[in-house]
């Protein structure tokens, strides 16, 4: 009887190539071949492409990373925490007051703390990087650059952005920016950049690249991509123009290919979401970069008692023209992360924290495609 070991390899590799990352990391160690080949970046890019894989969803909420169970757009299915996800050997729990989500890898950042960690949930790989001071409003960002001649998964060489400031001699607080290269395993200052804004809202990773809605006194609210590849910042427009420091401006991913921005008008009540056209890999920053209204809510009729304009994070549904809302719901005792399913004419509540948090902490919901990318483990010394 013929089996699949009997194929020849190319015939192997593009069976296997279909099926879902997650199966195959189960069967690295069903023979050398098969885990050489998992490990292989041209095998693993073709598996992002083909493979059978089911969207996971997470939730970090109280400096906690919990995994989760349900339809994130249904409605009438109550979200669930399925547990919380613990480290590579499962003998502690994953603590984070932040997480950002690229290719398939997350990274995970703690306030106050130089310590991050990168990390693959799908496989368990993980790696510790230190960062060359301690801040408590650091902002993170991972991504890549693309390079055919990188040692790196998929041809990509994945980089941390780190946006800080820090006290000078003169005593006056000097923007910095650093990046930290995973194959190289160090640090190195950006010096070419131009930091008179800030970051409005935590940063979404789309083709390798970061975007930020910023903000400055003149200009109001604006989008500001990191290129990776350059190591440049670039602004592109916003389909909104405002001033107003009240306003909620977030954005998110829909399908690994098009941007997506939630604006809250904080004095009409007014919800809108926007969504980019298909953002390509050679794609230059301003062209063809264009914004479509997808969905107007006006929260004021009906939906008051939900005070929904301290939206945090949000994922779009396209097909159901509804958003998913993560918010921190302030409470007599001191808040609860919430999240609601919001349309045209529906706003549902369909997960609360149980837990009273000892501080404030802005939850994030996100959900990614399992990936076989490696995570490079040298180290920072």
């Amino acid at each position: 009887m013929m089996t699949i070991s009997d194929l020849p390899e190319e015939l192997e590799s593009e069976i296997l190539s279909r099926v879902s990352a997650k199966t195959l990391w189960e069967l690295k160690t069903t023979c050398k071949r098969w885990y050489a080949l998992f490990r292989d970046p041209r095998f693993v890019e073709k598996n992002k492409k083909l493979g059978k894989a089911v969207r996971e969803s997470m939730l970090r909420s109280n400096d906690m990373v919990y995994s989760m169970a349900g339809d994130l757009h249904s409605s009438y299915t109550p979200i669930k925490l399925t547990g919380k996800l613990r480290d590579l050997k499962g003998s502690k729990d994953l603590y984070s007051s932040d997480i950002f989500h690229c290719d398939g890898l997350m990274l995970c950042s703690n306030e106050g703390s130089s310590k991050l960690v990168v990390w693959n949930p799908c496989t368990g790989q993980r790696t510790k990087i230190k960062a060359r001071t301690c801040g408590s409003n650091d902002i993170y960002a991972l991504g890549y650059s693309t390079s055919s001649s990188s040692s790196s998964s998929c041809g990509h060489s994945y980089k941390i952005l780190r946006c800080f400031e820090f006290l000078n001699d003169q005593e006056v607080w000097v923007p910095q920016c650093e990046i930290y290269e995973l194959c190289s395993g160090s640090w190195r200052v950006l010096d070419s950049f131009s930091h008179d804004y800030f970051e409005y809202c935590n940063g979404m990773s789309l083709k390798g690249d970061t975007y930020f809605v910023a903000r400055d006194k003149e200009t109001g609210f604006f989008l500001m991509k990191f290129d990776f590849t350059a190591e440049r910042f670039v602004r592109l427009p916003l389909p909104f123009q405002s001033i107003h420091s009240e306003d909620t401006a977030t954005l998110s991913v829909v399908k690994d290919e098009k941007l997506s921005l939630l604006h809250i008008d904080d004095r009409s009540g007014v919800m809108t979401i926007w969504v980019t056209n298909k953002i390509d890999d050679d794609e230059e920053e301003a062209k063809d970069f264009s914004w479509n209204c997808y969905l107007v809510v006006l929260l004021q009729m009906g939906f008051d008692k939900f005070h929904l304009w301290s939206v945090e994070s949000f994922l779009l549904d396209e097909e159901n023209r509804v958003a998913v809302c993560c918010r921190y719901k302030y409470m007599g005792d001191g808040g609860r992360t919430s999240i609601y399913i919001v349309g045209k004419d529906m706003c549902e509540q369909v997960y609360e924290d149980t837990i009273k948090p000892s501080k404030a902490n802005y939850p994030v919901v996100l959900t990614y495609l399992p990936s076989l990318v490696l995570v490079q483990t040298k180290r920072h010394t």
